[in-house]
């Protein structure tokens, strides 16, 4: 499992202690420290579970950053990915690894979430209701994002096209990771369960304002320049330490 963390000590241990009750004892936990300033290591280190792997930043680098770092690191077959704010819902991933476990073809997995505010009280039913039918294609993504990366889990396999990232901070890795899916014809499924409490507040890095065209084409274009590099180049990336 992936997690990229800056500032996180307000609610990253409710977040993880939402998630280690559902892991098996040999799961890891792939935490990205963007060199936080305040106590978030120490809360970390207080639940005292060996399968939580910190690896401290030295400098700030960004989220995307932050989420490559770990990526590489994991090890497991299915990989999920997680923010540091929101909360898992019971049975995630039961209910996820057995998606992936009733179809050997199924690449990605993606589900709904419901809404939560900073202090954990619920706002919204279903975050795909706001943010509009989800979809999985290709060009659908690229107009407006549908993954949502709290929301989302994939087979290790995907690894070898998604790494390395675009370069750049705009690019946003979940849209990425869908998108590299659905140019390689990776089969994804959508579960309309929310299985995430998806945490709004204003420190959210997305999700509390809308982007310009302008922006939001800034944000696309290193994808579309990196699925371009990865037609041309057959499908796969090769893969450099990070």
């Amino acid at each position: 499992m992936a997690v990229a963390v800056y500032q996180g000590e307000r609610f990253i241990t409710a977040q993880l202690m939402s998630i280690l009750p559902q892991l098996r004892d040999h799961d890891e936990v792939i935490i990205v420290d963007d060199a936080s300033t305040d106590s978030t290591r120490s809360l970390i280190s207080a639940l005292q579970d060996s399968r939580l792997i910190v690896v401290p930043k030295a400098e700030n680098e960004g989220i995307l950053h932050g989420f490559e770092t770990a990526l590489f690191r994991c090890s497991g077959e299915i990989i999920f990915l997680s923010d540091s704010d929101d909360v898992w819902l019971p049975k995630k991933v039961e209910t996820v690894l057995e998606a992936f476990a009733h179809d050997d073809d199924l690449m990605l997995v993606a589900s709904d979430a419901i809404l939560i505010d900073a202090d954990g009280k619920k706002i919204g039913d279903s975050f795909y209701a706001q943010r509009g039918k989800f979809r999985a294609g290709l060009f659908s993504n690229l107009l407006i994002g549908k993954f949502h990366g709290c929301t989302m889990a994939f087979r290790s396999a995907l690894l070898r096209s998604v790494l390395p990232f675009p370069p750049g901070r705009r690019a946003h890795q979940d849209t990425w990771i869908g998108c590299v899916n659905a140019l390689l014809g990776g089969k994804t499924k959508y579960i309309p369960e929310p299985l995430v409490a998806y945490r709004r507040h204003s420190s959210n890095d997305t999700g509390l304002k809308k982007n310009s065209n302008y922006v939001r084409l800034k944000m696309r274009l290193p994808i579309v320049l990196g699925l371009l590099r990865l037609w041309v180049g057959g499908g796969s990336h090769r893969a450099r330490s990070s």
